[in-house]
């Protein structure tokens, strides 16, 4: 297997769907209005912003009255709209003159839709909504100032079919994401099961010119893409274990600070009880004292 072509994206999703016509279909597959086939769709996908080592997925503009965003995820993360939020702000400042923000008029900017598309192996329902304001530290007593919603879709075999066959592009990525995952569960290894996945794909004409042209770069794409949800797994792992280890070490503290104190009050215990012997000593010597005067 090949080294990973470094201009390929870090994404398989993104390499698919990064076309204007694909894209077109792609928006159209979840979107109830049918583009006219001359509406111009222009890729504005990020390729400078990293977060956690990788671009955002996918933006692109429709006409100048949307700017679309889709994101494929393997795993559950519940940040998408604060990071939907960042990817935004840097999508259009790229589609605004800085200048024309001084100008009196208001601008007319495309009006955004956020997309999170699910493919992992966890239980997630087929449909929820991701709400900026449910990562605010405190919501305000009156009109809230700030919102955005993300619409995420599991497009897992059996959940949202109806959307999913509405795009073949759509079709074949969740087909083949599927079949590699049933490869592995056999008992391939992940290396085996994404090739044979191609393989498959190929022979039913499933994306077959796509993996035809592109076979040994998604293969290795992928490979990274899902050692990456590995990673991501291993690193909430550790940071758990950090976390626990923290609070046993507080434990810890707070059991020795607690056994000082304690063994201090046994001190303090023995001392008053010296203390009470020699009082009660000289009591004794007193009254035998006052008993010999009389």
């Amino acid at each position: 297997m090949g080294k990973v072509n470094r201009n390929f994206k870090a994404s398989v999703f993104t390499h698919l769907f990064a076309e204007p016509e694909k894209e077109r279909g792609l928006y159209s597959a979840f979107s109830p209005v049918q583009l006219p086939p001359d509406t111009p769709v222009v890729d504005r996908t990020l390729t400078d912003v990293l977060y956690k080592d990788r671009v955002n997925d996918l933006a692109f503009t429709v006409g100048d009255t949307l700017v679309c965003f889709f994101e494929a995820q393997n795993t559950i993360n519940e940040n998408m709209a604060l990071r939907y939020l960042i990817y935004c702000g840097r999508v259009y400042e790229k589609l605004i003159n800085n200048e024309e923000l001084y100008n009196e008029e208001r601008l007319a900017i495309p009006t955004p839709e956020f997309y999170v598309l699910y493919t992992g192996a966890g239980s997630f329902p087929e449909k929820k909504i991701y709400r900026l304001s449910d990562s605010f530290a405190m919501l305000p007593d009156g009109t809230l100032t700030l919102e955005l919603m993300v619409t995420a879709y599991n497009i897992n075999p059996g959940f949202n079919e109806e959307i999913v066959r509405k795009d073949g592009n759509l079709y074949g990525y969740v087909s083949f994401v599927a079949k590699a995952r049933r490869f592995e569960k056999s008992g391939m290894n992940r290396a085996e099961a994404v090739e044979r996945a191609v393989r498959e794909c190929i022979n039913e004409d499933i994306l077959a010119e796509y993996f035809e042209n592109n076979a040994s770069e998604v293969i290795n794409v992928l490979l990274q893409e899902w050692d990456w949800e590995k990673y991501g797994a291993a690193r909430e792992r550790s940071a758990e274990k950090r976390e626990r280890e923290k609070w046993q070490a507080v434990v810890a503290d707070q059991a020795a600070s607690i056994a000082d104190q304690a063994a201090s009050i046994a001190d303090k215990d023995v001392a008053l009880a010296d203390q009470a012997a020699e009082i009660a000593a000289l009591k004794a010597r007193i009254d035998s004292l006052s008993e010999l005067s009389h």
